[in-house]
């Protein structure tokens, strides 16, 4: 059984399953930060500005050039559905 989650080749964060800890490879990622279960982490590098993808959807917008492996959360993403201030 796998311990994250990657839905679509769209994405470029996972889901983590179970807690990993600073230094696990997942999903062929050294993670940079322990992520706890139900967390992001990224897949691959992503630059500021660049869509956030999880489940084949754009959910999120990067707040901050984020490295592959590193957690994603709301420290450095912004969400952006339902928002009016953005398009």
């Amino acid at each position: 059984m796998k311990s994250f989650i990657i839905v679509s080749e769209k994405d470029n964060v996972a889901t983590a399953l179970r807690n990993f800890k600073k230094g696990e490879e997942v999903a062929n990622v050294r993670l940079k930060n322990d992520i706890a279960s139900g967390h992001k982490f990224a897949l691959k590098d992503i630059k500021a500005n660049e869509a956030v993808v999880k489940y084949a959807e754009i959910i999120a917008s990067a707040n901050c050039d984020i490295k592959a492996g590193e957690w994603v959360h709301i420290h450095n993403i912004s969400g952006i559905r339902g928002r009016g201030d953005k398009e």
